[in-house]
């Protein structure tokens, strides 16, 4: 997110608690400060961080209009600015732990011969008393 996409909402919402004269609308300084805070940090945070405090400047300001705290003359341009921030909500990509070695490679087995590999019955004609007959006909 650039730094000049987050000013512009940020200055809005400046704006809106502003010293107004007795008869302008204006936002208490208590409701407005966290917004304030938070869009100003959006911008020096990362994307995970920038996402997160995005959501919770949505919420902050969607509370403030349902408690009725935001005078009916700002609540399009807070409504507004919020939006514009929402807009450019970064992804936030899980975090990829550094890469670690590969586990290693399993070890080759040694290939049996033709005596032990399963084909032969070498233990067994010998307890039994059976000849053993090889593949080449050496009987």
């Amino acid at each position: 997110m650039t730094r000049g996409l987050v000013l512009v909402p940020l200055a809005a919402l400046a704006m809106l608690g502003g010293c107004g004269g007795r008869d302008e609308p204006t936002l208490a300084r208590a409701d407005v400060a966290p917004l304030i805070a938070l869009a100003d940090r959006i911008q020096h945070e990362g994307p995970c961080a920038q996402a997160r405090d995005i959501r919770a400047l949505d919420s902050r300001q969607a509370a403030l209009l349902r408690a009725r705290r935001v005078p009916a003359a700002f609540q399009e341009s807070l409504a507004s600015a919020v939006a514009s921030l929402s807009e450019q909500t970064p992804v936030c990509l899980p975090s990829v732990a550094a890469a670690q070695a590969a586990p290693p490679a399993p070890q080759a087995q040694p290939v049996p011969d033709d005596e032990h590999n399963g084909r032969g019955h070498d233990k067994h004609d010998r307890k039994h008393g059976h000849k053993h007959h090889g593949k080449h006909g050496d009987d």
